[in-house]
């Protein structure tokens, strides 16, 4: 660790690992992964209990990658209640998207399905919109939340890995994909 890592922010720390959670996901390093996503849900607990401490709330932003940390770690109650406060400044389609799965997660068939029916169409994220739509149907048949969140969790993979061939080839944009919500 340098002198200088102090001085940055838990907020900024927890943002950078969480991308670099998701950029070790894509490259299947699931190990490296869990390792930057349990250090972005450290980062992101300090920051709220500073700005707790100093009687402010945290971003919708900060909320958002919070949920998506405490999610791929297992922390799912938590998850839910930071992507519920996310919600409330906006809809966000990674909101709705990963507080299912962990509403699926914890066994609850209904809320994880109230979440997942809520995903916006103009989200622009074709194969996570598809998986859901076929989970929910599941679901609502009397499906299996495990298979469901197998596949939502394939799909996310493979919109992300879409996600990162379409910015490839177009240099110089934004390297978030527009209406995350963050």
């Amino acid at each position: 660790m340098s002198i200088f890592a102090s001085l940055i922010p838990p907020s900024r720390r927890g943002e950078k690992n969480l991308e670099r959670g998701r950029a070790a996901e894509l490259r299947g390093d699931f190990t490296a992964a869990e390792r930057h996503f349990r250090l972005a849900a450290e980062a992101f607990d300090a920051h709220f209990a500073a700005r707790r401490d100093a009687g402010k709330d945290a971003r919708p932003s900060h909320l958002l990658m919070a949920g998506i940390a405490y999610t791929r770690i297992g922390r799912d109650r938590d998850a839910i209640a930071a992507l519920d406060r996310a919600l409330e400044a906006g809809p966000a389609p990674d909101a709705y998207l990963h507080a299912g799965y962990a509403a699926a997660k914890l066994g609850e068939t209904g809320l994880a399905v109230d979440y997942w029916t809520s995903y916006p169409d103009w989200a622009d994220q074709p194969r996570i919109a598809a998986a859901l739509r076929d989970q929910v149907a599941s679901l609502r048949a009397g499906g299996d939340l495990a298979a469901a969140c197998e596949a939502v969790t394939r799909a996310v993979f493979l919109q992300d890995r879409d996600n990162a061939n379409r910015r490839l080839m177009s240099r110089g944009r934004k390297e978030v994909p527009r209406n995350r919500g963050y």
